[in-house]
């Protein structure tokens, strides 16, 4: 198995070496996402902030006014993670929400809009949109792959270390970009994410107490390397 180094080395030279080849300048951007057209995924760099995660709590209780929810965040865009603001993911990526839309897109996801007053009206009980539908689009594989302790590669699935309290597994959706905020993958079906879960829904979480916890020994520690691939399932 190539060693994970490699691959890192790869990705880092694109933007070092090509780009100044291209005569690289301030209004460009670089692409910080591998597209893999013939196995339909792509792939990018981010960091482990998973205990971080486990042991963060909100300062707003759940059913307060105010309330952020907590946990939710699988993958979101490395500068939107900030604990001050109630936004620490399992995974930091070290890319944004709208470059993650595109390589998918460019790969052929197609996804459905969710219902966006399922969100807005959650905490009223009596809301004809309280139960928003299923996430409908192109079903996505998650993976996380790092470098272990003898430097070889390493490669979890997203259900490898997550569990529901529920028992459901997480299916991830392509939906697409839908909403300000820079979700990169969601575990429930919201529209903050360009990827959402298509077995549990946001009133899941506030009414059934579908919460996500981790599996032990499965992620490496926080601040280590990964490399994400979101694929389409085929």
């Amino acid at each position: 198995m190539k060693r994970i180094s490699i691959i890192v080395a790869i990705l880092i030279g694109i933007f070092f070496v090509i780009s100044p080849a291209m005569g690289f300048t301030p209004q460009m951007k670089p692409n910080l996402i591998a597209i893999d057209q013939a196995n339909k995924a792509i792939t990018f760099a981010g960091v482990i902030t998973a205990k971080k995660w486990a042991e963060f709590v909100h300062p707003v209780a759940r059913g307060e006014k105010g309330f952020d929810p907590d946990h939710w965040h699988l993958i979101i865009a490395g500068t939107q993670s900030n604990p001050a603001v109630n936004r620490v993911p399992l995974i930091v990526g070290w890319t944004t929400d709208v470059e993650v839309n595109d390589a998918l897109e460019s790969l052929g996801a197609t996804g459905e809009k969710l219902d966006r007053r399922s969100w807005y009206d959650y905490k009223n009980k009596k809301s004809p949109y309280i139960k928003e539908l299923p996430s409908k689009g192109s079903k996505v594989e998650v993976y996380i792959t790092w470098a272990d302790k003898d430097g070889m590669a390493k490669t979890a699935e997203a259900n490898d270390f997550l569990v529901n309290s529920t028992g459901k597994k997480f299916e991830g959706m392509y939906i697409g970009k839908q909403h300000p905020s820079h979700c990169i993958i969601c575990m429930y079906g919201c529209i903050g994410g360009i990827c959402s879960n298509a077995t549990l829904s946001t009133h899941d979480y506030f009414y059934g107490d579908a919460v996500w916890t981790l599996k032990e020994g499965v992620l490496p520690p926080d601040g280590t390397p990964v490399l994400v691939t979101i694929k389409l399932a085929q």
